[in-house]
Order: C-alpha cells, then sequence, then structure tokens
C-alpha cells in the first residue's frame, strides 16, 4: 500500500481518542435533552458506567469540555460537572486560531462590517433600554474627552465599545458574534503606523459625530436613518483606517 495515500475512513476514525468520544457524546446530550446552564451532568462515576471507560477518560473529556466552556467542575460533595452558558470570548478565541495562519486586510474587515453594522443598527431600534442609552451618552463622552488629550488608545478602544454596547441589545446572537469578533479585532490587533497626529485627530471627530447621528437615530426609532447613517459611518471609517497604514500583520493568539 502507498505509505503517502490517504488512510480508509474507518481507519481515521479509528484514531480518534476515546476521551474526544466521550466528550461528543456529551456534548450531543447536552443538545438532546436540552440542558441549560446550571443543569448539572451525571456525576464521575455514573459517567464511567456509562461509557464503559476509566476514571481519567473521563476527566480527559470534562476537562475538553471545561476549557471549551461548555461545562464547569464544582467542587464539594454534591459537585460535578454543571452546565454553563457557553462564553463569546471563547467562541471568538476559536475563530482567532483559525485566522492565526490566514491573511487578513481591512478591505475583508470592512466588507463585513458594512455589511453586519448596518443590520446591527436596525436591529436594535426598540430594543436599547435607559442604561444602553445612558452608557452609549458616556460613551461618546469619552470618546470626546480623549480626543482632545489626544490619547489614542482610549480613542480607538471607546469606538469600539459603542458597538459592542449595541451588540447587547440585539436578540440576533450569530450577529452579535460577528459584531463582536470584528470589533475585537480592529480593537487588539491594529497597529497604528501613522504618525500624523491630524490624521487621528479627524478620524475621531468623525467617530464622535456618527455616534452622536446614530444616537439620535435609536431614540428616534428610525430604523431607515439608523442604517443610512451606520453605513456612511463604515464606509468613512475604511477610509480613515487606510489613511492611517494600520496592519493585521499581528500575531493574532498572542494578543488576545
Amino acid at each position: 500500500m502507498d505509505q503517502d495515500a490517504p488512510l480508509p475512513r474507518e481507519r481515521r476514525l479509528a484514531r480518534i481518542k476515546l476521551s474526544d468520544q466521550v466528550a461528543e457524546d456529551i456534548r450531543r446530550r447536552i443538545a438532546r435533552d436540552r440542558l441549560r446552564p446550571g443543569d448539572r451532568l451525571p456525576h464521575e462515576r455514573a459517567l464511567m458506567d456509562h461509557y464503559g471507560c476509566s476514571k481519567g477518560t473521563i476527566r480527559e473529556a470534562l476537562k475538553a469540555l471545561e476549557v471549551e466552556g461548555l461545562v464547569r467542575m464544582v467542587s464539594g460533595p454534591n459537585g460535578g460537572p454543571e452546565i454553563q452558558d457557553a462564553s463569546i470570548d471563547i467562541m471568538t478565541q476559536q475563530l482567532r486560531q483559525y485566522l492565526h495562519f490566514q491573511k487578513i486586510d481591512f478591505a475583508q474587515v470592512y466588507e463585513l462590517r458594512r455589511s453586519l453594522e448596518v443590520s446591527l443598527a436596525r436591529n436594535v431600534i426598540g430594543k436599547l433600554t435607559g442604561d444602553h442609552f445612558r452608557r452609549l451618552e458616556d460613551n461618546i463622552r469619552i470618546c470626546e474627552q480623549a480626543n482632545v488629550t489626544r490619547d489614542r488608545a482610549v480613542v480607538r478602544r471607546a469606538e469600539t465599545e459603542f458597538h459592542d454596547i449595541l451588540c447587547e441589545a440585539s436578540d440576533n446572537v450569530i450577529l452579535v458574534l460577528m459584531c463582536r469578533f470584528l470589533n475585537s479585532m480592529l480593537r487588539d490587533l491594529v497597529s497604528y503606523r501613522s504618525e500624523s497626529m491630524r490624521e487621528h485627530e479627524l478620524f475621531g471627530d468623525h467617530n464622535i459625530e456618527s455616534h452622536r447621528q446614530l444616537l439620535a437615530a435609536f431614540r428616534a426609532g428610525d430604523a431607515e436613518a439608523a442604517g443610512r447613517i451606520m453605513r456612511e459611518h463604515m464606509c468613512c471609517a475604511e477610509s480613515f483606517m487606510r489613511r492611517l497604514d494600520a496592519s493585521f500583520h499581528s500575531d493574532l493568539l498572542s494578543r488576545f
């Protein structure tokens, strides 16, 4: 048999570790039984009996699920594996691992942002609470103050946090995941190489004015205006980012 030929499917499957098979079956069990955060899985001994495997295998499977953020191990006499709410940070970390060896540029990021952020702006109409509005107003004030003091780091971070607040009000979990992920990339991976402070000030001024207009549209419950303003905001932001000569050549895994 040619040593370079791919293995038959049966042999490839046979190489899957037993602990991985157990972990996958537990994932399916959680979905099938519609377990919710706070629900408990069977204790270690019961899982050993059910799967017919050793304590070490069960612990390895549960550790994998814990790393994924799907379960947490509760200590004590009545402890054991407990379902926990999935963390968006863990989900985005898995996306970052995939993107670690990919070539990323602003054209790709803003091709998505131009669409996703407009959808987000429309989606949150009527869903923003008084607390959301207060925090959005506070965010704009932070941007204004940081732009005056020329604190680039605070300005760039606050600008994306405005959009994160909008994500909190959205009921579309897939939209939220993608928007939050793109926001985190812009916040944590962008390396500003332009030495022109004037460019940074203009960029900050644009974002502040766009956020003010968006806030007014949200308060008015005007989905059409919110979508239009967000679309213009994304197009202008992309133009500024290109002029600032930003780069995505940082190490994705080490920067997050």
